[in-house]
This record gives C-alpha cells, structure tokens and sequence, in this order.
C-alpha cells in the first residue's frame, strides 16, 4: 500500500455513519478529523445558511465518497439530502413556478 491508498477497511466504511471532530472551518467547507488515515471533508454545499459548525466540535457525519483527487472522505450530515437531489429538487420547483 502506497502512502495515498486508503485501507481497504476505511473504504468499507464509505455509506456508513461516522462521528469525528471539527479541525478546520472554512467558508468552502469543514474538515472532520475522523480518527482514519484521511481526513473528511464537508463541502459548502452541504452546509446550510442556519448551521454554526466551530474547531473542536463532535460531528456525525454520513460518509458519501473518497475523493482521491483532494485525498479526503467527502461528508454530509446524516439527515441532508445528497447535492445532486437537492438541484433536482429546485429544478423541479422552478418548473412548476414557470
């Protein structure tokens, strides 16, 4: 295993539900230590208007995906709603506002 492979074990975990700590808050996402060999990452795009994530604070997080390019676990929060079905989402209200 070279140093950018993730075990096989912490790749199973990929669409499970895993609780980590905020190390970073950024306004393009928050990094989650996760106690595995990468980082997770959630984006922007998951984090709405009302939520106040800060350093230091326990998150529970849906593990969506292993991004190999920012060698990092893509999150969303349990209950949110993956990107591609809320553009869908607004798509279709849009739609029917027309």
């Amino acid at each position: 295993m070279t140093d950018r492979e993730v075990p096989d074990a912490e790749m199973r975990l990929v669409g499970s539900v895993a609780e980590g700590e905020a190390t970073a808050v950024f306004p393009w996402g928050v990094i989650v230590d996760l106690g595995l060999s990468r980082d997770g990452l959630i984006d922007v795009l998951y984090i709405d208007d009302d939520d106040n994530y800060e350093v230091g604070d326990r998150v529970s997080c849906y593990l969506s995906a292993f991004d190999e390019m920012k060698n990092k676990f893509i999150l969303r929060p349990p209950g949110q709603v993956p990107v591609a079905e809320r553009l869908r989402r607004i798509r279709e209200q849009r739609d029917l506002s027309s």
